[in-house]
């Protein structure tokens, strides 16, 4: 049996029956993201040899590459997705989920080291994510993204140095990326990061808390007050503990989670998806400028 599932990142996904067993085969022909690829299987195998309470991560049985291809085999995880799980979710079922988010960023923050990440870094990627966005097709003509690309820039020039933790990271904590079993919960589609620091997790859990990013991404019929009653209160939770305990959480957020966005949309290509964009970073530069001058 061989059937098909849309991927998120453009690779061929596949669910396949080996030895009466299923598993995942995620590949790409591109040659030039083969690294990639390659990169973010060694980083889902490194990460499944860690304990995580309620958190697993999906076994990955052989890495087939060649200088054109690479196939990851992986464990086949009977689950729900996001939308599904949250349709039926109880109060303590989503207790327990903001409970294990917060112990994996924790644990992730123990394995991780604090360390100056110098300004270059966001300057640097900002102006990549300039240039990206000016030689987009569907971006460059459109004076609302080239001015909000402008303001973030002035607001990335005056970050500074970042003092947090840098070490490990999952690279795209979101909702699409968590398979629902249950009270246990797996990670899949382990990313490189521009800065390999748990604060980029907790970014990418809130793209979604915050700002129901993979909502757009899902084109079935759902519950969509139930599903943002569930993760405002999930994005109060992450919020609340994670501004009581690490300073550089409260001073670094807001300016890496603009910076996540922007990353987005330097891609964009949907107008509806851009618009959404537009919207979000807009607002986060408003939220930006209230508090400078506050």
């Amino acid at each position: 049996m061989k059937l098909d599932i849309q991927g998120h990142s453009g690779c061929d996904i596949t669910i396949v029956t080996e030895d009466n067993e299923l598993h995942i085969h995620k590949s790409t022909h591109d040659a030039g993201y083969v690294p990639r690829l390659v990169n973010q299987a060694n980083k889902q195998i490194a990460a499944s040899k860690t304990e995580y309470q309620h958190i697993r991560v999906p076994k990955i049985f052989e890495v087939v590459q060649t200088p054109t291809d690479a196939t990851i085999k992986m464990e086949y995880i009977y689950s729900k997705n996001f939308v599904e799980y949250f349709e039926s979710a109880g109060f303590e079922q989503i207790k327990y989920l903001i409970g294990a988010i917060k112990y994996f960023i924790d644990l992730e923050i123990n394995h991780s080291t604090l360390q100056t990440v110098p300004s270059s870094i966001l300057t640097d990627k900002m102006a990549d994510v300039a240039r990206k966005v000016e030689k987009n097709v569907h971006l460059k003509d459109d004076a609302e993204a080239q001015e909000l690309v402008r303001r973030s820039s002035d607001v990335m020039n005056g970050v500074g140095d970042m003092v947090m933790p840098v070490g490990t990271c999952h690279g795209d904590l979101t909702f699409s990326n968590i398979l629902f079993n249950g009270n246990n919960y797996y990670l899949i589609d382990f990313l490189d990061s521009f800065i390999e620091s748990p604060l980029l997790d907790i970014v990418k859990i809130r793209q979604d808390t915050a700002y129901l990013w993979s909502t757009l991404m899902y084109h079935k019929p759902f519950d969509k007050v139930r599903l943002s009653i569930i993760s405002e209160k999930i994005d109060t939770a992450i919020d609340e503990y994670f501004t009581e305990k690490y300073d550089w959480y409260r001073r670094y957020y807001m300016p890496l989670q603009l910076m996540n966005f922007l990353r987005i949309l330097q891609y964009g290509h949907d107008d509806k998806v851009i618009a959404y964009l537009k919207r979000v970073i807009a607002g986060q530069l408003a939220i930006l400028n209230n508090s400078k001058n506050a």
